[in-house]
């Protein structure tokens, strides 16, 4: 039996689920592997005489962790950037393995911390997707791999906002103080709502999969917050759904990056992930499509992938160094993005206002896949407004963009077009 002895930064939700399952689930997981876990020191700003530390030492210093010779890994489970970002690096310096939920200070910081401390260890299975073993997917069991796309749902918040809308019918606002009330949304949504945190996951995705360097910036970003409960309604009319996705695909032109609500098939299994949970789907050439899905957040959840990274670390001494190989895949403007989209046009109802629409697009070039008139939108106006629907088939993203520009330039068009992406994931 081998002792590994751990030293938490943090006592939040994560930290707590840590020292949960450690005390509860500490036989089993000795008797699986063969490693005996203890926590030997946790350090926070503040003591929670309330939670049983399992006979760690506390302090409230988060080097302690650092200059102690019995703490065997470090985790960092304090959250933010800038304390969290130096607190790891002066860990990696003194040769102590660390375990990390941080996404954002991996999509920022990852690629310096990971080659200026090689073989030292950091490890951050719990920072994208939850209890979901994503990154232990794409960096062992799928190594042997080509990645054609990465998508996934990895915002449970949007998630759980986006189900509300399509079962309850609710507004954006609504579904999002519903969500404040069940503590699956923050006082200040901003960072789930407009996609930040889905777009830090995907970067780490993004450079996992195809050999690229973590980069935040390459991710194109778009939030739920434009989303209408009549959008919803009218793609499922059309045979579709609306899932907050992270998108990243290899094409021949580059690496596409994107962060947006998306209409998905119906007989799409990801587009049946409801409420908090999130889902990863996988394309590659050799093992084709894999759907991983699973809670994305809560304290037990993350812990469960906090602690699978340590025991790898227990198990390995060191993790295998991380390299951003491909260097001629560049991550493409998402003007050179190319997808089928969705059209809400709010026009007068007048004779040949349809014909002016399909002759707009067709000057760019795009196709209309489906389309269908609603009723009034808006039976005060005179004359009445009306929704027209339509799905484009797949166009470059500078030609839709600028067709729309376009039409809502037609007097016929009585306000702001709604325009989401169509992926089929085929």
């Amino acid at each position: 039996m081998t002792s590994f002895r751990l030293g938490i930064a943090g006592l939040g939700t994560v930290a707590q689920g840590v020292l949960d399952i450690v005390r509860e689930n500490g036989s089993v997981i000795a008797s699986r592997t063969g490693v005996e876990l203890t926590i030997q020191r946790v350090a926070s700003r503040t003591a929670r005489p309330d939670v049983d530390l399992c006979g760690a030492t506390f302090s409230t210093e988060l080097r302690d962790l650092i200059d102690d010779p019995q703490v065997d890994v470090v985790l960092e489970l304090i959250g933010g950037e800038t304390v969290a970002r130096q607190f790891i690096g002066d860990a990696l310096a003194a040769g102590k393995p660390v375990v990390t939920a941080n996404k954002a200070v991996i999509a920022a910081y990852g690629n310096e911390l990971l080659t200026q401390f090689p073989g030292v260890g950091l490890r951050f299975e719990a920072a994208v997707a939850g209890a979901i073993p994503i990154i232990q997917a794409i960096r062992s069991g799928l190594v042997a791999n080509r990645f054609e796309h990465v998508v996934g749902i990895i915002n449970g918040t949007c998630n759980y906002i986006l189900t509300a809308m399509q079962e309850q019918g609710a507004a954006f606002e609504d579904a999002l103080a519903r969500a404040q009330e069940l503590g699956y949304a923050e006082a200040d949504p901003t960072f789930d709502v407009d996609g930040i945190d889905a777009a830090h996951k995907l970067a780490i995705l993004l450079g996992l999969a195809f050999d690229v360097p973590f980069n935040f910036d390459d991710i194109a970003i778009e939030g739920i917050r434009g989303v209408t409960p009549e959008d919803i309604q009218y793609a499922e009319e059309l045979g579709y759904r609306i899932k907050h996705l992270g998108i990243a695909r290899q094409t021949t032109a580059g690496l596409e990056a994107r962060v947006h609500p998306t209409l998905v098939p119906v007989q799409q299994l990801i587009a049946s992930v409801n409420g908090v949970l999130n889902a990863v789907l996988v394309k590659t050439d050799a093992a084709g499509d894999t759907l991983f899905s699973g809670p994305g957040a809560g304290g037990a959840a993350t812990a469960s992938a906090v602690l699978s990274d340590v025991l790898a670390t227990a198990e390995a001494g060191e993790t295998p160094t991380w390299r951003s190989g491909e260097a001629e895949l560049k991550v493409l403007p998402v003007a050179e993005t190319y997808s089928a989209h969705y059209l809400r046009i709010p026009a007068l109802d007048e004779p040949g206002v349809f014909a002016q629409v399909a002759n707009a697009l067709s000057r760019y070039g795009i196709s209309i896949e489906a389309a269908i008139q609603k009723g009034l939108q808006d039976h005060a106006s005179t004359p009445p407004v009306v929704a027209i629907v339509i799905l484009t088939q797949v166009t470059r993203e500078a030609d839709i963009a600028a067709a729309v520009a376009e039409l809502e330039d037609l007097p016929q068009v009585a306000g702001e077009i709604a325009r989401i992406r169509v992926e089929s994931l085929a």
